[in-house]
């Protein structure tokens, strides 16, 4: 039975909703608290912010302090509504991601129905509700993550140089996807986005004479570098290395 996308968001929705409620439940009335002691941690930074303090203020903030000023609203009154912006702001990470599944899915020829269900693995797992709706950042670099591939394969080559350096700039390890991706921008992958076939290289004698060897490998160096290798290695240095710049001299 096909899963339409309207009835996939709604479920994945209301999964989040009630997930959202039980844990104000469990957080008042139970010793085992729902909500993530990260999230606490972010909270009490945001709350050094609004002050013009340093986030790092508050013991054990090793994040950036963009995260910090992204949950500043949770130092907003009531205290009881606005603590838990963060939540949402997870929670709707979550679901972004997902809806960049199904188009990659169906950017990739497949049909919205089974595309839906491939989705809806993501979107109706509680385990990553569960994870966003605690308070666990991990959504926002879920949805970096798969905007980046989304990113990459509509050819938007410097939206995702723009998103990797921003996803490495929050926690490091998203730079392993930026090698992945380094590799997979070659000629023949490109030669597909534009929709042709990549012509078959010829195949070159190989001058085994003095320095034939060195020649070659510097062709296979020099081919390996191409515009969309530049763009998405630029842009990425030039955000990573701007956002750092900026959040040491504030």
């Amino acid at each position: 039975m096909a899963l339409s996308t309207t009835l996939l968001f709604t479920s994945a929705t209301l999964l989040r909703i009630v997930l959202f409620f039980y844990g104000l439940y469990q957080d008042a009335y139970s010793p085992l608290k729902y909500t993530d002691i990260d999230y606490y941690v972010f909270t009490s930074a945001s709350s050094y912010t609004s002050r013009s303090l340093s986030p790092y203020t508050r013991e054990t903030y090793r994040y950036t302090p963009l995260l910090a000023w992204l949950l500043l609203p949770t130092t907003f009154s009531p205290q009881y509504i606005w603590f838990h912006f963060g939540k949402i702001v997870f929670a709707a990470c979550d679901i972004l991601a997902g809806y960049l599944l199904l188009l990659i899915l169906k950017g990739k020829g497949m049909d919205s129905g089974r595309a839906g269900k491939y989705a809806a693995i993501w979107l109706l797992n509680p385990m990553v509700a569960t994870i966003s709706t605690r308070g666990s950042s991990e959504g926002i670099l879920g949805v970096l993550v798969i905007g980046l591939l989304w990113a990459v394969l509509q050819r938007r080559i410097a939206l995702a140089g723009l998103l990797l350096g921003l996803g490495v700039h929050l926690k490091i390890y998203p730079v392993v996807y930026g090698v992945s991706i380094l590799w997979f921008l070659d000629q023949e992958t490109i030669g597909g986005f534009e929709g042709s076939k990549a012509p078959r290289k010829e195949k070159r004698t190989v001058n085994r004479g003095v320095g034939g060897g060195n020649d070659d490998v510097w062709g296979k160096i020099t081919g390996f570098v191409n515009k969309e290798r530049v763009v998405l290695v630029g842009t990425s240095l030039v955000t990573f290395m701007g956002l750092n710049t900026l959040m040491y001299c504030m």
